[in-house]
């Protein structure tokens, strides 16, 4: 029996760790949207989420310098800052990339069970091409 919760029931913490990977999953969505390869597209899937991450890398840094600039009176108080700012964003992002890659590794056959239908159209592709000569 599936128990409804009321919202009297979850605490403000709890919502606020649903609304933060709400928000990372519309990321993620709009990333995995930009990945996309049109069908019947000459473009390596690989190479293109390549190119997603490193705009989301960018937007990241951008926006993460943007969030830090907000914190300080000017210039001068922000770069006096600077190695304090980037050792706590470098120290979480790379919290966030061991937790993931620790759980892909775990869950990697889940995580990529439909890869090798695209590897089976990359070399059926490269294998059409093969018999043209």
């Amino acid at each position: 029996m599936v128990q409804k919760i009321e919202a009297t029931d979850v605490t403000e913490e709890e919502a606020l760790n649903a609304a933060f990977f709400e928000r990372a999953d519309e990321f993620i969505k709009q990333a995995n949207e930009f990945s996309r390869i049109d069908k019947g597209s000459q473009e390596n899937p690989a190479e293109k989420r390549g190119q997603v991450s490193a705009s989301m890398l960018f937007a990241t840094a951008r926006f993460n310098t943007w969030v830090a600039a907000n914190n300080f009176k000017d210039g001068e108080e922000m770069r006096n800052a600077k190695d304090q700012v980037m050792s706590y964003i470098l120290q979480q992002f790379q919290l966030m990339l061991e937790d993931n890659y620790d759980e892909y590794c775990e869950q990697f056959e889940n995580y990529l069970r439909f890869r090798h239908n695209e590897e089976f159209h990359a070399n059926k592709h490269q294998h059409d091409h093969d018999h043209d000569h």
